[in-house]
């Protein structure tokens, strides 16, 4: 099955839990890919990875030696993610993030990238969430993530002084790419 009938065949079953009926666009990986020093990324976490499109960006472009974790809720996804990408840590619940990291051993991470639709989140699950990622990250580490709306931003802008926006609208919806860099030091 396409990727496209399968999140289109998911939504309708379960709009609240999938952000979109199509996979993300070429313009829209571009974007979120551009800011990323794959030389000095080494760890790595999606957030939501769906059919994989961003989830294969990244495996093509990550060293080597990296380590990377991949979080999707949808079973049927999670297993076609697993075989299809075997170096890659695929688990279910991006509530567990930080919970992970320690399990393996991974003490913050370069860079996490999200797909999740966080305005289908309630708001104390869109904080809790959004404030294990900023745990999560090493000084200096990135958020990315992609939003359909600016419903994040508010809290974005609160806590990362490094924040750019991108409009894509190369992609089915248009979408917000917010690129948040944690400061190096303690504020």
């Amino acid at each position: 099955m396409s990727a496209g009938w399968m999140l289109l065949k998911k939504f309708v079953a379960s709009p609240s839990t999938i952000g979109s009926v199509m996979p993300s666009s070429r313009f829209l990986i571009r974007t979120m890919m551009s800011g990323i020093d794959w030389s000095r990324t080494h760890r790595i976490a999606e957030l939501g990875a769906g059919t994989g499109v961003i989830t294969d960006a990244i495996d093509t472009r990550r060293h080597p030696d990296s380590s990377f974790l991949c979080f999707e809720r949808d079973p049927m996804m999670r297993r076609d993610l697993a075989r299809r990408y075997p170096g890659v840590d695929v688990q279910n619940d991006a509530f567990t993030l930080c919970g992970r990291l320690a399990e393996v051993g991974v003490t913050g991470l370069d860079c996490v990238v999200s797909g999740l639709p966080f305005a289908n989140f309630t708001l104390s699950c869109q904080k809790r969430l959004l404030d294990d990622i900023h745990h999560c990250l090493a000084p200096g580490g990135m958020f990315i993530a992609f939003q359909y709306t600016r419903q994040i931003q508010p809290y974005l802008v609160s806590v990362y002084s490094d924040l750019d926006s991108q409009f894509v609208w190369a992609n089915i919806p248009p979408a917000f790419v917010f690129i948040c860099r944690k400061p190096t030091t303690p504020a």
